[in-house]
């Protein structure tokens, strides 16, 4: 028998199933590898029925990996000790970060750039389930990959799944919010049924008391499998950026992403095609975390608003939706682009200026790690000066700045490379890059040559433009 492939993946239950895509892609691409999962047991035993075909393995049970010698591990996990567990893992490649001889390093251009994006993610136009694949899966297989559609259910399924929690507080709506959502939906002939787990049962008792109305709940009461298995009979999941919308969306019930909070949905919303997600249009949107006293994105998600959504999803054909109006707030859709990856498309004609640097820095990486072209990425370049000049010329002074601290690395003085978010924001995709790519690499040659080649093709770019 092949020797199998692990992925360690140690973290909360969506970070689970945002693997799945990569267990069906590593299948297609090493057929007759079996793929081993090393997870959390709790969520593992849980989805196992709706999972692709892998063999789980308990975090707790890291004999069973040492033991066994792989054709290739990914650790997607950033807990140190899933990193130290991955340095000690007997196999032929392995991508992600490890611990070896005491020393943390990241293997993979992919890997290397998530890990730039703490505390630095404003500009990724990368979703979270494709950088698990990118640095392993042919590029050809990932634009070859088709995602079935959300299902259409009858016109007469009424019933719509709330899902009422999230992770963090900050990112889920209050419970005011629910209850004002439940009496919009009954008077449009809807049956809103709450979701929630254990922890939501408190938080599904106080909306059912704000609503002042029998509402019928299913907090608590049900596994994860369960829970996929009720939302067939759903029209409809209205949810924050949470593990069950991930499972909603893998397994074809169509989502609507409320996405608020210190989340990207860029980087983690509902990764088929066909769903919707709204979100605030502040400038901070999108961030790691929430700089301000509470969260202000979340004021624009009227129960009123989301409501219209809801009854415009259900009608057939999106033409509706392009019709709706909701100053402080965006409609976007999921789906993907020429090369197989995850998008967000918009109704805009007209792109606000951190669309357009997030596009050129997301052309950028493409063209640099070996997937897009340059003809691509001169394109986007020259939409940021023609339209934002002055930003344009800001990225070039300050990657200029960049440059000269390259220079001052050589002679041993790092400090200006590793002070990554001194630089403005339009430029800290890179600065944040190079900052990372030149730590694991403990400032060699070979990475400060590679930091010199894309500080100078940025600066090439935006010349030409």
């Amino acid at each position: 028998m092949a020797a199998p492939i692990l992925i360690i993946q140690m973290q909360r239950m969506g970070d689970l199933i945002l693997t799945y895509p990569l267990s069906l892609w590593l299948e297609r691409q090493f057929p007759g590898h079996p793929i081993w999962v090393l997870a959390e047991s709790s969520f593992a035993a849980a989805l196992q029925r709706v999972s692709p075909r892998t063999r789980y393995i308990g975090a707790d049970q890291t004999q069973a990996v040492l033991s066994e010698h792989f054709h290739l591990v990914i650790n997607l996990s950033h807990r140190p000790e899933s990193q130290e567990l991955a340095g000690r893992i007997q196999c032929e490649q392995l991508f992600g970060g490890y611990v070896r001889q005491g020393v943390t390093r990241i293997h993979g251009q992919w890997q290397e750039y998530r890990a730039s994006l703490v505390h630095n993610n404003r500009h990724n136009c990368f979703h979270w389930a494709d950088m698990n694949a990118l640095d392993v899966i042919r590029p050809a297989l990932l634009a070859q990959t088709t995602w079935p559609l959300p299902r259409m259910v009858q016109p007469d399924t009424r019933k719509v799944g709330l899902f009422v929690g999230a992770s963090e507080p900050d990112k889920r709506p209050q419970p005011v919010f629910w209850a004002e959502l439940i009496r919009v939906l009954e008077r449009q002939g809807l049956a809103p049924l709450l979701l929630g787990g254990p922890a939501e049962v408190l938080l599904c008792r106080e909306i059912r008391a704000l609503a002042k109305r029998p509402v019928a709940s299913a907090c608590g009461t049900l596994t994860l499998d369960q829970l996929a298995f009720l939302g067939q009979d759903l029209a409809l999941l209205v949810t924050p950026d949470t593990g069950p919308m991930h499972l909603a969306a893998w397994t074809g019930l169509r989502v609507l992403n409320l996405s608020m909070g210190p989340v990207h949905a860029f980087e983690t919303g509902p990764y088929q095609p066909g769903h919707v997600v709204l979100r605030s249009t502040r400038s901070c949107v999108g961030c790691w975390r929430c700089m301000y006293e509470r969260p202000f994105c979340q004021d624009a998600f009227a129960p009123e608003r989301v409501g219209r959504v809801v009854r415009e999803m259900l009608r057939p054909g999106q033409e509706r939706l392009h019709g709706l109006h909701l100053p402080g707030l965006e409609i976007l859709f999921s789906d993907r682009d020429t090369h197989g990856l995850y998008d967000l498309r918009g109704f805009s004609s007209r792109q606000r200026a951190s669309q357009v640097v997030s596009s050129f820095w997301r052309a950028f990486w493409l063209y640099a790690f070996g997937v897009g072209s340059r003809t691509d990425c001169a394109a986007t370049a020259q939409t940021l000066v023609q339209h934002y000049d002055a930003l344009a010329q800001r990225m070039g002074r300050d990657a200029i700045v960049l440059l000269r601290g390259l220079a001052a690395a050589r002679t041993g003085n790092t400090t200006l490379m590793l002070d990554w978010n001194r630089f403005s924001v339009v430029l800290r995709p890179l600065s944040g890059y190079v900052a990372t790519h030149l730590s694991n690499y403990d400032f060699a040659p070979q990475s400060l040559k590679r930091a010199e080649q894309l500080i100078e093709e940025t600066l090439a770019l935006l010349s030409e433009a």
